[in-house]
């Protein structure tokens, strides 16, 4: 089986907000950054752009529920359970590539094409 070449940012795709459903998870990476959260990056499936989202761990007696607050109690992602949540396939993605793609709104929360997707 050969892979296709990469393809480049389309920077003039124009910006629309569109759930892509799930895609392959070959296609991101996902790391940890001590003491701060857990990186996922890779490519959006729309624009091609680089993608990077940072899911932070909450600082102490926040009062932080679900995924952040299970992460802070055990940060070390090899010493959780396998029933803990994971930010690569739990989480929703959206596209992050920093390009003010044609027609973004100006009140947009993430600089990118509009994509979001969740990684199988």
């Amino acid at each position: 089986m050969t892979s296709s070449p990469a393809r480049s940012h389309d920077h003039a795709t124009v910006y629309a907000e569109e759930d892509l459903g799930e895609v392959d998870s070959a296609l991101f990476t996902r790391r940890t950054v001590p003491g701060t959260g857990v990186v996922v990056a890779g490519t959006c499936p729309r624009c091609h752009g680089r993608t990077e989202s940072l899911f932070a761990w909450a600082l102490p007696g926040t009062g932080t529920k679900g995924v952040l607050g299970r992460l802070l109690r055990n940060p070390d992602p090899s010493a959780r359970g396998a029933a803990e949540p994971d930010p690569l396939t739990d989480e929703t993605h959206f596209c992050e590539c920093g390009h003010a793609h044609p027609a973004c709104p100006p009140d947009t929360s993430f600089r990118g094409c509009g994509a979001s997707w969740r990684v199988r």
